[in-house]
């Protein structure tokens, strides 16, 4: 093998590593999510599997964009910054 082959791979692992990273961020994702029929999920799955990237990246934007319409447990809104003053402050539950 020349020697010109090895320049390529860190490319390739980080490649590598990136693309495992990206898999199994979206089947988490997809295995702990309520809202998908277990249809669904199959399909999902087989799109992450098969196509890898593309079905990932495709996964995790239909995801977001379920996920965000989902009001908050607690009925609460996410907190906001008043200003420096607001770091004392002790609230009661």
């Amino acid at each position: 093998m020349p020697i010109e082959y090895l320049m390529w791979a860190p490319l390739v692992v980080l490649s590598l590593v990136l693309y495992l990273t990206l898999a199994v961020a979206a089947l988490f994702s997809l295995a702990g999510s309520s809202w998908v029929s277990s249809s669904a999920r199959r399909g999902w799955t087989l799109a992450v599997v098969l196509l890898p990237v593309a079905g990932s990246v495709l996964w995790l934007a239909a995801s977001h964009r379920q996920t965000a319409a989902f009001p908050t447990d607690d009925g609460d809104q996410p907190p906001t910054f008043e200003g420096p003053d607001v770091l004392f402050e002790i609230r009661d539950p």
